[in-house]
């Protein structure tokens, strides 16, 4: 791996480029800074939201039965939402789209790969 790969990882920017490049390769190096930095801001968030839990508790603002529900709540809307991707995943692998084409659209909201902004579909 060359050392431009390390520094790509600092911006959100650099690494959905280099996700939407599906002609470039992705190293084991480059997995695993990737991996690193998913893993470091699950981390911040889940400090974030045992924190928030523990003040809106210790301030009496929620009690845990209306957490409880309001966790349900979430969780099924999250639920409800990985289906809506499942089936729109499932509706472009029967439609013959290439999955680099695929990948342009889900980041860009367009089939057309950006360097090739003159030809379309």
């Amino acid at each position: 791996m060359h050392v431009q790969a390390v520094w790509d990882m600092l911006s959100d920017q650099k690494i959905w480029n280099l996700l939407g490049d599906v002609q470039r390769p992705l190293d084991e190096d480059i997995i695993r800074l990737m991996f690193i930095e998913i893993f470091s801001r699950v981390k911040v968030l889940e400090e974030e939201n045992l924190a928030l839990r523990v003040l809106l508790m210790e301030q009496g603002l929620v009690d845990e039965e209306l957490y409880a529900i309001t966790r349900r709540a979430v969780r099924e809307f999250l639920k409800e939402k990985d289906d809506e991707r499942a089936r729109e995943s499932e509706f472009f692998a029967r439609s013959g789209i290439p999955f680099p084409e695929w990948v342009n659209f889900k980041l860009r909201g367009t089939f057309s790969d950006s360097s090739n902004s003159s030809e379309g579909l």
